[in-house]
């Protein structure tokens, strides 16, 4: 099987002062690409200097919602520059009402030039959205989307918002949830968006999955736990599974695969 980690963060000192060994074990579990996103300008040279290292790793350039600030406003400006990095995406990139600062309207002006920006370059978005889908829905009626569009990733949603989100072209990345106890609500919304929507991610070092290492940071190499909760899930085989999420993050990325 050969599977697609679409939303890390290997610039994380947790990842990535040991970033060999934590993508040597994500090949040995049949993870053949791995995407990495930023999350403040500050990591942009980091995640194109891994990928320059790594082949097996793809980036994101972007200022995530909890860490935007009016200062970085100019600097989106340096993405128009993303492509010749050799950026495949603009992310993370998003709005949180979940967080008390920054505020949503500094959220929203961030959110809005980055994916203007991805327009303006054809490159796909990585989405972080939590307690916030009226206003994103707001901002992609306002923006519009590039194409192919990207992810929604950690999709919390129901099939309402996803069938309303698809009508954007966008597609939807999950992680941790799918090993948790199953529920009517999940269930649904993966029947509703496999096979076409779908793509895995560990979001690493965070969220890690039902069944990872104790107290570790999470890694790549956890999709495989992530994959089997997503078959389970379906009543699909891990492998159909594997080579379905491959398909659409090769294609949403231009990984060819």
């Amino acid at each position: 099987m050969r599977l697609v980690d679409a939303h890390c963060h290997l610039e994380d000192e947790s990842l990535h002062a040991r970033l060999d060994a934590v993508l040597g074990d994500a090949r040995e579990a049949g993870v053949v690409r791995v995407l990495t996103c930023a999350v403040t300008p500050d990591q942009w040279p980091t995640s194109a200097g891994i990928a320059r290292r790594h082949p097996e790793v793809a980036f994101a350039l972007g200022v995530h919602p909890w860490y935007a600030k009016p200062e970085h406003l100019p600097r989106l400006d340096e993405l128009r520059g993303a492509r010749e990095l050799g950026a495949t995406a603009i992310g993370e990139i998003g709005l949180d009402s979940k967080v008390e600062t920054p505020s949503m309207d500094l959220q929203t002006e961030v959110f809005e030039a980055q994916l203007a920006i991805a327009k303006e370059l054809a490159l796909p978005v990585v989405i972080h959205c939590r307690g916030a889908f009226n206003e994103l829905f707001a901002s992609l009626k306002r923006i519009g989307t590039p194409s192919p569009a990207g992810t929604i990733h950690a999709f919390s949603g129901n099939v309402h918002l996803a069938r309303t989100f698809v009508t954007f072209g966008l597609k939807f990345s999950l992680g941790r949830s799918l090993t948790y106890k199953r529920c009517a609500k999940r269930e649904e919304l993966m029947r509703f968006i496999y096979p076409d929507h779908f793509l895995l991610e560990t979001d690493s070092p965070d969220m890690p999955p039902v069944g990872a290492e104790p107290d570790a940071p999470n890694e790549p190499r956890n999709l495989v736990l992530n994959l089997r909760g997503a078959a389970e899930l379906l009543g699909r085989d891990p492998a159909e599974v594997a080579e379905a999420t491959t398909r659409n993050a090769s294609e949403v990325f231009d990984l060819g695969l």
